[in-house]
């Protein structure tokens, strides 16, 4: 019976190992959007400060627009007051002429404003290109190695399979069943060592027979959890 709970030792560990590794599969989808999330976070960081940058230059062309429709209505009331021969015509011009004069400067003046405000976005959007390019070649790296690893566990994974099978086929069949659904249902080992009388898994005093059936190397189960017990040498 030693050799046979020694053999099942063997078949536990592969069944462990196979499960962490499965665990470490289960995890890299979710290892992998969250780099991707954060990809894209970076992204939309960088799209802000350019669509800044493009929305300034939108502005400024408009206010550009809008002061050449000014400067064109000056020039046609230059024309029509230089026509006139009334006084008041006169005058009224004068005062359009002023007043488009006086929001040019005020339009002037904010171009002025979104100028300077341009460098700062300009230098804000350089610096974002430049974190961007900085992060997503280390999210690339990242994926790229996630990716890798992913095949190596896949492989690693397949081997365990294949000498777990080669390992339960020198067990009784009836034992394997056992032990089979056990692990199942405990989740983490089905085997455990006794020790001064108390149980590896569940950590409870087993009785006096079933602890003289474990030293006699006999199979046997705990009372409390039913897994097998085996004697520490």
């Amino acid at each position: 019976m030693r050799q046979d709970l020694e053999a099942l030792l063997v078949l536990q560990d592969r069944d462990q190992k196979i499960k962490a590794l499965q665990a470490q599969q289960k995890n890299l989808p979710r290892e992998k959007k969250t780099l991707e999330d954060k990809l894209a976070s970076a992204r939309v960081v960088l799209d802000h400060a350019k669509q800044r940058v493009k929305e300034n230059e939108v502005e400024k062309r408009k206010l550009q627009l809008e002061v050449e429709g000014k400067r064109g209505s000056i020039a046609r009331f230059k024309t029509q007051q230089q026509q006139t021969r009334k006084n008041e015509e006169f005058q009224a011009f004068n005062n359009e002429i002023k007043h488009f004069e006086t929001e040019i400067q005020g339009l002037e003046d904010h171009e002025l404003e979104l100028m300077e405000q341009a460098e700062q976005l300009q230098g804000v959007a350089a610096a974002a290109e430049k974190d961007f390019a900085k992060t997503e070649a280390t999210i690339r790296d990242q994926l790229s190695r996630l990716e890798s690893g992913a095949g190596a566990v896949q492989g690693r994974v397949e081997d365990l399979q294949a000498d777990r099978v080669k390992q339960a086929a020198g067990i009784e069949p009836e034992l394997v069943e056992l032990y089979q659904r056990l692990f199942v249902k405990k989740g983490d080992a089905a085997v455990v060592p006794l020790e001064h009388e108390i149980c590896g898994g569940c950590h409870m005093k087993v009785p006096t027979q079933t602890a003289a059936d474990v030293r006699g190397e006999k199979l046997a189960q705990c009372p409390q959890c039913g897994r097998i017990l085996y004697r520490v040498i």
